[in-house]
């Protein structure tokens, strides 16, 4: 991956502060719930466990896990994101840094998790490799990314042609390829959520659309989520 000219989208404090807003909309709270189920089947998180949330953004997931009774920490490469995320209360330790150089000794944490943070990387093959060492023996690493062949992520490509979005500068991934990375790890358990359209369409039907999305067309949804085991 070509680093010259990287650029974190997530380094501007008005997008941080407005980031949580989406979460706030149904639409949004409909998209959270659905990934959430999907996410935390494949994680399984446990009370008492130590969780490494990697491009914890505002926190969201990180604070969830933390209230899920997980020792959490949160990291992130983006200093505007983390002052939204400290605010939030104590419960989570945050940390800036890279996700490419993670300050973690080998095996540290029982879970990793990483949610639409692979795309926006500079390197996605070395914070796989990182984020992979900093899993402890017996833990798992669990990886979401946004799919390139789902209805969202043509929406999204759509949006940040026109745009300037944070979108502009993702990698979407297809199924092959983000299983394929994961390969390289273990074998991969994985799947995909949100099978309604981004204009709404089918929302009200949302899990009905998730059931059999997730049986006969995995590869179509929103979000691939997947779990390597070490």
């Amino acid at each position: 991956m070509n680093t010259a000219n990287y650029y974190n989208p997530f380094d501007d404090p008005a997008l941080a502060s407005s980031y949580d807003s989406w979460f706030e909309t149904p639409l949004g709270r409909t998209v959270d719930r659905l990934e959430k189920r999907l996410i935390y089947r494949l994680a399984q998180p446990k009370a008492g466990e130590s969780a490494l949330d990697v491009g914890t953004g505002t926190g969201h997931f990180a604070c969830d896990l933390a209230a899920r009774g997980l020792r959490v920490t949160g990291y992130d490469s983006s200093e505007a994101m983390l002052q939204v995320a400290r605010a939030k209360g104590p419960g989570v330790r945050w940390q800036r840094g890279e996700v490419e150089s993670l300050p973690f000794a080998d095996g540290s944490f029982d879970l990793v998790l990483s949610v639409t943070t692979l795309e926006f990387v500079r390197d996605r093959d070395l914070a796989l490799a990182e984020m992979y060492r900093v899993t402890a023996p017996g833990g798992r690493m669990v990886v979401a990314v946004l799919n390139a062949l789902s209805p969202w992520g043509q929406a999204r490509k759509r949006e940040a042609a026109q745009h300037d979005t944070p979108f502009r500068y993702a990698h979407f991934f297809t199924p092959k390829e983000f299983v394929t990375a994961l390969g390289r790890y273990g074998y991969p358990r994985w799947s995909s959520s949100v099978f309604f359209l981004p204009s709404g369409v089918g929302m009200s039907v949302a899990d009905l659309l998730e059931s059999l999305g997730q049986v006969f067309c995995r590869r179509y949804g929103a979000l691939l989520v997947g779990r390597v085991d070490k």
